[in-house]
């Protein structure tokens, strides 16, 4: 009869001697997250991480039973592991490690739950404030019209990236600057009532940007004029040639005026260009 030796490429996975059962293996983010609470500490002898080699030992052994259940697991130094073999802890020493990750599992626990809470209450918060600016709305257009839940939907990303004060501020603009009435009781047509919000989130940028540009806001005025009255007008290039005056302290008020009179876009684009080349800026 032949005897077969044991083939050394296959002795770890042997367990202690005289045990075939095979040893368990720990994975490494599991590793990890037991490094990670036991503070990358060997909880026998106290060395810590990089001075010594860590590794995963089993409270409970494996050759008794014991699994990978993170309870079971705690940290110890290579040396420590290697002789402490299959040896168990102290019954008081589990107990304690055992308190101890409980009471860190309930901690975070507690910490996920008023995590969830906080976040419960900005999402209302949101909804609160959305819901607002809806009344506000309807209020402003004088009860003609309310949002539905896509107007709702803009309005809630019109507050994320405005702010609300913003938003409440762009509300009356938007309705003075394209609402349009009609009718004996002279009421706020349907149609202009939808135009103005679908420009809602163009006023306020104009808004913010007109904090920045104090010129801005009469400049897009002067532009609604042409825009009403001529047939034709280049707007970007106007919003640039407004922009040059403005830079020469022009009076906006005879803007207005010109606009009100001018019977072409290129008159009055003719004006404003002789205005800037005889009133050059100094650098």
């Amino acid at each position: 009869m032949l005897t077969v030796g044991r083939d050394p490429r296959l002795c770890n996975l042997a367990g202690p001697a005289g045990n075939d059962m095979p040893r368990i293996t720990v994975s490494k983010k599991l590793r990890f997250e037991v490094f990670k609470r036991d503070s990358f500490t060997c909880q026998y002898c106290g060395q810590k991480a990089p001075e010594v080699i860590l590794q995963c030992d089993h409270i409970d052994p494996v050759a008794e039973g014991g699994t990978n259940d993170i309870l079971n697991l705690i940290t110890s130094c290579f040396d420590c592991n290697s002789g402490k073999g299959a040896r168990s802890l102290s019954d008081q020493a589990v107990l304690n490690k055992q308190m101890d990750q409980l009471a860190e599992l309930q901690a975070r626990r507690e910490q996920i739950e008023m995590l969830i809470e906080w976040r419960t209450a900005l999402e209302k918060i949101k909804e609160d404030t959305t819901e607002k600016v809806a009344e506000h709305w309807s209020a402003a257009v004088e009860g003609r019209a309310s949002l539905t839940k896509t107007g709702k939907d803009k309005v809630r990303k019109l507050v994320k990236e405005y702010g609300l004060d913003l938003v409440l501020r762009a509300i009356p603009e938007a309705i003075e600057t394209y609402g349009r009435r009609s009718g004996d009781e002279h009421l706020l047509t349907m149609e202009s009532i939808d135009h103005a919000f679908s420009k809602l989130g163009g006023v306020c940028r104009v808004l913010r940007d007109s904090e920045e540009k104090p010129w801005l806001r009469r400049a897009f005025y002067v532009r609604g004029i042409l825009r009403a009255r001529l047939s034709y007008v280049d707007e970007r290039l106007v919003m640039h040639l407004l922009e040059e005056c403005a830079k020469r302290d022009v009076d906006f008020d005879s803007l207005d005026r010109l606009a009100k009179s001018t019977s072409s876009w290129s008159a009055y684009r003719d004006v404003l260009e002789q205005f800037i080349e005889s009133h050059p800026v100094e650098e």
